[in-house]
């Protein structure tokens, strides 16, 4: 089996999406912070996030580079990565959210589950983490079993990560990631599989932004 490019067709719920795989190093695009030589492809998980919300919301595909070079004019690079609330408050301030069909309140980083709840069931986004340090998109809710679940987007697909697996309740089918393993010298000593769309706990995510869906100006 091949390794998974720069991205991937998949469908969820009847809609088809194309996945960005953050994984590839063909991410080339700067994403710096102080010229610290970052790429998305080790630094634009906040790019990936939005940019897989608003494909889900209005099936709008953006191009990550124009969405991270919006993202350094307005502020939104931080020196860990994407500062998501400087980024999303520029991207309002600027238009440019107006024309992907989002709005952002200026909310910051929430952790109100109650409302991040509300806010998915009535059919909008959000960016979050799931574990410190990685910012995913939230797309959909569900009750299943008399248990909440959120479905998200992860770009490096952290399905099976340590901090996450154990909250992972479904992975979607054709989400499959196929990746390299190297060791610390960069050499490929062996290959992994996970998934890029899979159904959490809805208490799972933490420091969430929330996207309301609006009509796209574009």
């Amino acid at each position: 089996m091949e390794m998974t490019g720069k991205t991937k067709e998949m469908t969820c719920l009847g809609r088809a999406l194309r996945f960005c795989n953050q994984k590839s190093r063909d991410w080339t695009h700067p994403y710096e912070y102080e010229h610290n030589g970052s790429t998305l492809s080790n630094a634009g998980c906040g790019v990936f996030a939005l940019v897989h919300a608003v494909e889900w919301m209005h099936g709008i595909r953006l191009d990550p580079d124009q969405v991270a070079e919006i993202s350094v004019a307005v502020g939104g690079r931080g020196d860990d990565g994407t500062d998501r609330p400087a980024m999303l408050h520029g991207m309002m301030a600027c238009g440019f959210a107006a024309e992907c069909g989002f709005r952002y309140d200026d909310d910051g980083l929430l952790n109100d589950h109650e409302l991040l709840w509300r806010h998915m069931t009535a059919g909008n986004a959000a960016l979050c983490n799931l574990r410190v340090g990685h910012i995913v998109a939230l797309l959909a809710a569900r009750e299943t079993g008399g248990r909440r679940q959120l479905l998200a987007m992860d770009s490096v697909a952290e399905s099976a990560s340590e901090k996450v697996r154990d909250h992972v309740r479904e992975v979607v089918p054709g989400s499959e990631i196929r990746y390299p393993i190297r060791n610390a010298a960069g050499d490929t000593v062996g290959f992994g599989e996970s998934w890029a769309l899979f159904w959490v706990d809805a208490d799972l995510p933490k420091d969430f932004n929330l996207l309301h869906k609006v009509e796209p100006r574009r």
